[in-house]
């Protein structure tokens, strides 16, 4: 979680499967994990167990996954529960994501990513070992998942109410270069 906000996602243009995940961990929408083993069934769909990049799966290029899960609480008791930066996904609970294949395309807010408020243009995201948080690079990865910054925009807008309230957040949509 960065500045008291949660990870944002957008599926843009996304053609591989989704899937079912499951973490010993608390995950953000557009945090980047492998796919484990079957940890559970329900309702005949497997849930797999969500694992964290190391440097050996980087090294290894074994295909990354990102989390969208629907974003949405059942505390109804204020409005600002259902913003999309207050939900996040606890350790346990089963959530969504989705297989990427080369030239898929998705957004994320840009405090979801480490280094991402500098992030510009032509630059790329990868993984770092132990995070699921995607990093910003000025230069292709080596190794591992890579996706190209294709389009960085603001979305929202401040407003007063008796102070500025700044609502805007900036979604930097990526194309994926390299996936396993």
């Amino acid at each position: 979680m960065a500045n008291g906000l949660y990870g944002i996602f957008e599926s843009s243009l996304i053609t591989a499967r989704n899937f079912s995940f499951k973490s010993d961990i608390n995950l953000e929408n557009g945090m980047l994990v492998h796919k484990g083993a079957v940890v559970d069934e329900v309702q005949g769909t497997e849930v797999y167990h969500a694992v964290l990049p190391t440097a050996a799966s980087i090294a290894s290029n074994e295909p990354i996954y990102v989390v969208g899960n629907p974003a949405w609480s059942y505390d109804s008791s204020s409005i600002i529960n259902q913003n999309e930066d207050k939900y996040y996904i606890p350790a346990g609970k089963i959530f969504r994501v989705y297989g990427l294949n080369v030239t898929d395309k998705f957004a994320i807010a840009d405090y979801g990513i480490d280094g991402g408020n500098t992030i510009a243009v032509d630059e790329y995201i990868g993984l770092a070992n132990g995070e699921a948080q995607p990093v910003a690079s000025a230069t292709l990865p080596a190794s591992g998942f890579a996706a190209r910054v294709i389009d960085i925009r603001d979305m929202g807008h401040e407003y007063w109410v008796g102070q500025t309230i700044d609502q805007r957040t900036r979604k930097v949509r990526v194309e994926v270069v390299r996936n396993g």
